[in-house]
C-alpha cells in the first residue's frame, strides 16, 4: 500500500510540475507576442465608438460603449477597451495602476518605442482556471479574462487594437 501511495504521489507531483511548465511557456510566448506586436505598424482604425476610432479584428464586435469604455466581444471572450484622451501614448499611469496589486501578478513587462510606452500584465485569478490579461499603450488599455492557452493570441489582438486607437 505504501508503494502504491508513493507512485500516486510521484505522478501527482509530476503532473503539477508539467502544469507550471506550461504556464511558464505561455507567459514567455505572450511577452514576446506583445512586444513584437507593439513594434509593428498600427492597423488602420476603421471602427468608431464615441470619440474613439480603432481597429476591430474580424469576428469581433462592439457590445456596449460609454464615454471611456468600450465592451468588445469575440467568440466567447469579452474585452474592455479603456481609452483616456487625457493621457499621452507615453504615459505610465495605467501601467502603474495595473501593477498595484503585486501579489496576484505572475508576469508583467513594459517597453518603449517611438515615444510610446507599451505594457502587459498577467494576473492569476483566485478560484479560477483563467488569468486576467491587461495590455496597453499609454492612456489606452484592454483587459480580459483568458484561458491559459489563449493568452498569447488574445494579447496579440489586444495590442493591435490598443496601438490603433485614435481620439477625435
Amino acid at each position: 500500500m505504501k508503494t502504491f501511495m508513493s507512485i500516486v504521489f510521484f505522478f501527482l507531483v509530476l503532473s503539477l510540475a508539467g502544469c507550471n511548465t506550461t504556464i511558464d511557456k505561455e507567459k514567455e510566448q505572450t511577452a514576446q507576442t506583445v512586444e513584437d506586436t507593439f513594434k509593428d505598424d498600427p492597423k488602420n482604425a476603421k471602427e468608431k465608438a464615441g470619440d474613439v476610432s480603432f481597429y476591430l479584428p474580424f469576428g469581433a464586435k462592439i457590445e456596449k460603449e460609454s464615454s471611456n469604455n468600450i465592451i468588445i466581444s469575440k467568440g466567447s471572450d469579452t474585452f474592455i477597451l479603456f481609452a483616456n484622451p487625457e493621457e499621452e501614448k507615453d504615459s505610465e499611469l495605467l501601467y502603474n495602476m495595473a501593477i498595484s496589486e503585486k501579489e496576484t501578478i505572475i508576469q508583467q513587462g513594459k517597453f518603449k518605442d517611438d515615444g510610446r510606452f507599451g505594457y502587459y500584465v498577467i494576473k492569476e485569478l483566485p478560484h479560477s482556471e483563467k488569468y486576467e490579461l491587461t495590455v496597453g499603450i499609454g492612456g489606452t488599455k484592454l483587459t480580459t479574462q483568458s484561458q491559459m492557452d489563449a493568452l498569447s493570441d488574445n494579447a496579440e489582438m489586444m495590442m493591435e487594437i490598443a496601438s490603433s486607437v485614435k481620439h477625435k
